[in-house]
C-alpha cells in the first residue's frame, strides 16, 4: 500500500471510531487478548526451540569442539 492509501485508511478508521461504529472497548479488549496471546505463543515456542536444541545438543555428545558446551548444559539442567 503506498502511503497516501495509507493515510486514507487512518481516516477512515478515525471516522469509524468517532461516529461510534466502532466500539472502542471492544477493540481494546480485542487488542489487549491478542496481546497477551501472542506473548503467550512466543513464551511457549520459545521454550520448546530452547528444549529441543538442549536435547540435540545431548544427542551429539561425542564431538569434540562441542563437548565442552554440552557438558556444561547437561551440568546446568541436572543430567
Amino acid at each position: 500500500m503506498s502511503d497516501k492509501e495509507l493515510q486514507e485508511l487512518g481516516e477512515k478508521l478515525k471516522e469509524f471510531y468517532e461516529i461510534g461504529y466502532i466500539n472502542k472497548w471492544k477493540t481494546l479488549r480485542f487488542t489487549l487478548l491478542k496481546g497477551v496471546a501472542q506473548g503467550l505463543g512466543l513464551f511457549i515456542g520459545g521454550t520448546v526451540v530452547v528444549a529441543l536444541v538442549i536435547w540435540a545438543l545431548s544427542a551429539i555428545d561425542t564431538v569434540p569442539l562441542v563437548q565442552p558446551v554440552v557438558d556444561n548444559l547437561q551440568r546446568s539442567t541436572g543430567n
